[in-house]
């Protein structure tokens, strides 16, 4: 991905001071340089690509009168090899915008200028992975890939309830940024700019999914045919790509159709050498003759890891968490072209669809309370630190949002209206803002998030993907010795019949002990806890020199995010000074850190009023 910021001045102004400040912004805080710019009276448009495209400029028609930025990956659909930023010139001038993007999938985001309509309009992919910001200002419109750059370009004030949202669960939701009118374009959306204001039209709406249209034979077969189609039809270049292996079922989803579109790849796991996902995916690599490589991780960033990782992620992300990630691709993308990983595979595994059980694919309004608090607001976390202001009820604020997102489906199936909610919250923010990142130094992504592999998966019934079915039913078709390898918790991903029963005992004891784990609290027993000293000895002592070193120490006494009159200063100072080491585990703790880090490197831009 490369980064790009556009801006269409105001009605009667006819210099963009804005657009300056904005570039000098997008150079200073994520250390990139634009090698590609063009002003008109329509809009301004720079690019300042990441290190993995160094070529990348702005398209132009041939009468220089359209302008094309694209980000990110994109593919046409269905599937071909070979097109690029000229053929994105020749679709637009044929079939407009929107006719453009019903024409990709992927992960992308173009930036489009017409100075023939006089308008520029941006193209979001159909998830919304690929994040990019808009923010009205008093000379113009500026959209860039960077909300923390726009928060730049003028007096900038942190919105209290994605505050809220970034503290609580790590994720923001909906078109929610750190900052007060700082918003996200929306997934599958055709965004279009001019003098006379903003539009946002929808050229892709979860209304169009076909579900139960699909037997279990016809899904397998449409998916996996897409899916390495959709392999075969990535740009290679001299470099191998690479694929994430681990013991569960996504990532070996995404090796069977590796394996069949034969381009040239490695895979690699992260993780101890005896844990599960590493042991595992050394059974697979050696059962299949391939280059495979452990990378471990370490718990503690270094002060340059984790500034590197609050750039890349805007504060959007636990920046010590993504540090441990940007450490990984920074290794691997010396000696690969792209990374690949099994993300959307959880769709077609039914994932959260336990919660519906027995009751699947009944047409019925889904519980969004119930939803909400099971899977958005599970998790405690301390509210005392927050002033009324930036207070929620979240289990009911995410119910609310769940709401908004099922109103055009309210009569889909539930297992349909499950789905629409991990796609659109869960991955579109979460696993997005990691791709957002990530993509700023290389190409990573997952294809079987690509429209034409998922749609298949979606129309499947819903008894074809309860219990990982559709997969294991893939592996068995296509690739049986990935069927007969046995996943991270002993049993094989292949359908179980008469014949092979005895292979899946160890669900015995991993159900048993999922069980136990539920019970054992409810009875008064605790768990014994294995502690490793010289470990837990290496792990306090890596956290106190990361804290001296990076200076953090000295702004938890005193931090900056008490002006901001969303946090009690006394209870938010205690919770930072207090056990910082033991904290470096506590998710809140750390996002505090991150957005304290963000509001310190922007404070000569942020102001007590909005801008």
């Amino acid at each position: 991905m490369s980064h790009a910021l556009l801006f269409v001045p105001a009605a009667g102004q006819t210099e963009a001071p804005s657009f300056q400040k904005g570039v000098r912004a997008l150079g200073d805080f994520k250390a990139v340089k634009v090698t590609d710019s063009a002003t008109s009276a329509t809009a301004s448009l720079a690019v300042a690509p990441a290190a993995k495209a160094t070529d990348k400029r702005i398209a132009r028609s041939a009468d220089g009168e359209v302008w094309i930025t694209d980000l990110g990956l994109w593919l046409p659909l269905p599937a071909e090899s070979g097109r690029d930023s000229a053929w994105l010139i020749e679709q637009y001038l044929t079939l407009g915008a929107e006719g453009l993007a019903r024409r990709l999938q992927g992960l992308f985001a173009l930036l489009i200028v017409d100075q023939r309509t006089r308008h520029a309009h941006v193209i979001t992919d159909r998830c919304g992975s690929l994040h990019i910001y808009w923010r009205q200002l008093t000379d113009g419109v500026a959209v860039c890939s960077s909300s923390a750059v726009l928060a730049q370009c003028a007096p900038s004030t942190l919105d209290p309830v994605g505050v809220h949202e970034f503290i609580a669960t790590g994720i923001l939701y909906e078109d929610r940024s750190l900052w007060q009118g700082i918003r996200k374009i929306g997934p599958a959306t055709v965004f279009t700019l001019g003098k006379q204001g903003t539009q946002a039209k929808p050229y892709w709406q979860f209304s169009e999914v076909r579900p139960e249209s699909l037997d279990l034979g016809e899904a397998v077969e449409q998916t996996h045919h897409a899916l390495v189609s959709v392999l075969k039809a990535l740009p290679m270049g001299d470099q191998p790509l690479v694929s994430d292996l681990t013991g569960g079922y996504d990532s070996r989803f995404l090796l069977s159709g590796l394996v069949e579109a034969e381009h040239p790849f490695t895979t690699t796991v992260s993780g101890a050498a005896a844990h599960p996902d590493v042991t595992v995916a050394a059974r697979i690599t050696a059962e299949f003759g391939l280059q495979h490589q452990n990378i471990p991780s370490k718990p503690i960033p270094t002060p340059e890891e984790f500034d590197a990782a609050l750039r890349m992620t805007d504060g959007e992300y636990d920046a010590f968490d993504y540090a441990r990630i940007l450490a990984t691709h920074r290794r691997l993308s010396a000696e690969h072209s792209m990374s690949l990983n099994g993300s959307f595979g959880e769709l077609a595994r039914g994932y959260w669809w336990e919660l519906l059980w027995p009751k699947l694919a009944q047409r019925q309004p889904l519980d969004v309370a119930m939803v909400a608090r099971k899977r958005f607001a599970a998790i405690g976390y301390d509210t005392s630190i927050f002033d009324a202001s930036a207070k929620l009820d979240l289990a009911a604020h995410m119910a609310a949002i769940a709401t908004r997102a099922l109103a055009q489906i309210a009569d889909f199936p539930n297992t349909s209206q499950m789905d629409c909610l991990y796609y659109s919250l869960r991955m579109q923010r979460w696993q997005g803002r990691i791709t957002s990142a990530t993509n700023q130094l290389w190409p990573a992504f997952s294809p079987i998030g690509f429209a034409q592999v998922l749609e298949p998966i979606l129309a499947a019934k819903a008894s074809t993907r309860f219990r990982s079915l559709f997969v294991r039913a893939t592996f068995a078709r296509f690739s049986p010795r990935l069927a007969s390898i046995p996943l991270e918790h002993g049993y094989p991903p292949m359908p179980a019949n008469p014949l092979n029963l005895w292979r899946f005992s160890p669900l015995l004891g991993h159900y048993g002990g999922k069980v136990w784990g539920k019970l054992a609290p409810r009875m008064g027993i605790k768990p014994a806890l294995v502690v490793d000293h010289e470990q837990a000895r290496q792990f306090n002592a890596a956290s106190a020199n990361f804290l001296q070193e990076s200076g953090i120490d000295k702004s938890l006494a005193s931090p900056q995010l008490s002006n901001t009159e969303l946090f009690h200063p006394d209870a938010l100072r205690n919770y930072l000074v207090t056990n910082t080491q033991g904290k470096f585990r506590n998710e809140q703790w750390r996002r505090l850190v991150t957005l304290e880090a963000l509001t310190r490197k922007l404070s000569k831009y942020v102001a007590s009023d909005p801008a």
